[in-house]
This record gives structure tokens, sequence and C-alpha cells, in this order.
């Protein structure tokens, strides 16, 4: 038999890695930001290039993507790290790789170009030349976008975190944003750190609302998970202002798409009780939407349980290692 510390570092060195091991396209993106930290700590002209800066994205149109990929603080870059690491390991999974890297890529083009949008609007209500030229940057926009995947996932299961086990996922894209916004208030960066998050959010909630492929190639979307209406991101007292918000996104995404459907489709086809819908607004929900929306919804909830077991599996290793000791 080996001796009782080989054994118990073996195990601890198993542990390790188990802690550590994250998905193939987490593990991609962990070094995208670790390889643009390290060239932004060695060259300010490697900001000046990656950033975003309005008054140099043309011809850097590049920009506009990789703002959201830097981070120039090193406390930033870790939570950054870690975000990515704790949320790709509940999306990836669920996702598979390439939707991960394809919904990461559509929240990227989205963050950049709404705050390039916004930055020209700044400046042309300021007329301050300081706006065209102050690079932004920070990867808190797909924190955001993450942690609204999250949600979509798992919206009822507790945070797995010390303190934070009261709480539910479908409560951490507002606990993002209401912090990012405190440390906007704070730096005076409103459009890097809030603008970036909501951003991040709103594009994020778009895409897996209304545009996401189905893994079973029937449609795109999530239309019929109540977690993923617009309104429920926020407190109830704000639905009257904006319900008809929502409506009109809902309407401009996809109106048409869904008379069409409804035109096509049978009373029988349609979920058991739903009332006849006016071709005006809100879409009618099929037995196929509820389904998918509830197999995404297992999936999440089976990732979960598969790293709480995890986990347990490696406390009592460890405790068994000790008591061997």
């Amino acid at each position: 038999a080996p001796p009782a510390g080989t054994a118990d570092g073996a195990t601890r060195m198993q542990n390790f890695i188990e802690r550590v091991k994250v998905p193939q396209a987490t593990r991609a993106s962990i070094a995208v930001l670790l390889a643009m930290f390290l060239c932004g700590a060695s060259s300010t002209e490697f900001v000046a290039h990656v950033a975003l800066v309005p008054g140099r994205t043309i011809p850097y149109v590049w920009n506009v993507f990789t703002a959201s990929w830097l981070e120039v603080n090193p406390l930033g870059f870790i939570v950054s790290c870690a975000a990515a690491i704790l949320t790709g390991r509940i999306v990836e999974p669920a996702m598979g790789a390439k939707e991960y890297a394809r919904f990461l890529a559509v929240c990227t083009a989205c963050v950049g170009g709404a705050a390039f949008v916004s930055m020209l609007f700044l400046y042309y209500g300021q007329r301050d030349e300081k706006i065209l030229y102050e690079p932004i940057c920070g990867f808190q926009g797909l924190v955001a976008s993450l942690l609204v995947a999250v949600r979509q996932l798992m919206p009822d299961a507790p945070v797995n975190f010390r303190g934070l086990r009261t709480l539910k996922c479908r409560h951490l894209p507002a606990i993002h944003l209401a912090a990012m916004t405190a440390v906007a208030a704070l730096q005076g960066r409103y459009l890097e750190k809030f603008g970036f998050t909501f951003f991040g959010s709103y594009g994020a909630w778009v895409y897996l609302r209304y545009y996401q492929p189905k893994p079973d190639g029937g449609g795109h979307g999530d239309t019929s998970s109540e977690h993923m209406e617009f309104i429920s991101f926020f407190p109830a007292f704000t639905a009257p202002v904006l319900g008809p918000f929502a409506d009109g996104v809902h309407a401009c995404c996809v109106g048409r798409r869904e008379r069409r459907a409804l035109q096509s489709m049978s009373a029988a086809q349609l979920h058991d009780g739903l009332a006849v819908v006016n071709a005006g607004n809100k879409s009618g929900v099929t037995t196929r939407d509820a389904e998918e929306a509830k197999r995404r919804r297992e999936r999440g909830a089976k990732a979960l349980a598969e790293r709480l077991a995890e986990k347990q599996r490696q406390r009592e290793a460890a405790a068994a290692a000790g008591d061997a000791v």
C-alpha cells in the first residue's frame, strides 16, 4: 500500500484538478482575458488600440469588439476571471461550446456597438471632444450577459455561496447592475461601468428571448419562460411603465414571425387553455415552446446538481484522507 502521505497528496491534487476544471470555451475566454490584460499592462499603446475610443474607431473598427475583453485593473481582471469561470461552468454545459462562443460574440458586439453609439450621442449633446478620445473597456458587460443566461437556465436555484444562499439565481443580474451603478457613481465612469453592464444585460436578454436557435431546430428564442419576461427583471411597481416598452420590443423582434405562425397554426396545436390572441400584440405559447423552456431549466438544474455532488465527493475524499493520516 502507498504511504499515507502519498495517498493524501494524490487526493488533494485530484480535488484541486476538479476545482479548477472548466469547460473548453470558458478556458478559451479566460486565455483571451489573460492575454489582453498582460498586453495592456505592458503597453499603453496597446490599450489605445483595443479599448473603445470613438474618435479612433474609424479606422480601428475592431475596438468595438475588443473593448469588452480588456481589463486594465488587476482587481477587475481577477474578478472578471472568477465570474467567467463560475458562470461558464453553468452556462457552457447547457448551451454547448459552439453556442456559448456565439452567445459571447453576439453580446460583445451588442456592448461595443451600443457604447459607441451612446458616446457619439453624448458628444453631439455636450460638444466635448474629451468624450471621443477617452478609452473605455471592461469585462463587466459580458459578466452581465452571462448572469442573464444563468437566470434563464436555473432561475429558482439558490446562490451556492456562503452567506448568499437566501438569494436565487434570478436575482443576480439585478444585483450586478446595482453594484456596477454604485461603482460608476464612485468613480464617475458611468458609461464604462453602468453602460457596459446595462448593454450586456439587454443584449443577452434580446438574444436569448428571441433569437437563440433551439437545440432541436424548432425555432428561436425562449418566449414562453416567465423568468425571461422583460418586466420580471424589475420590481413589480415598474410594470405599468415598462410593460408598453417590452411589448414594443416584442413586436419589433418577432411580431411578424409570430403572426405568420399563428395564421398557419390550427387551434388544436396551441397550448391547452390558450385564448385566441389578436394579431396585434403578444404571442401565443405553444406546447413546443413550453417543453423547450422546461428542458432548458432541467439542463441547468442537472448541471448544478452535478457540481454540488462533485463538491460533496471532494469533501468526503478529503475527510477520508485526513482520517487515514
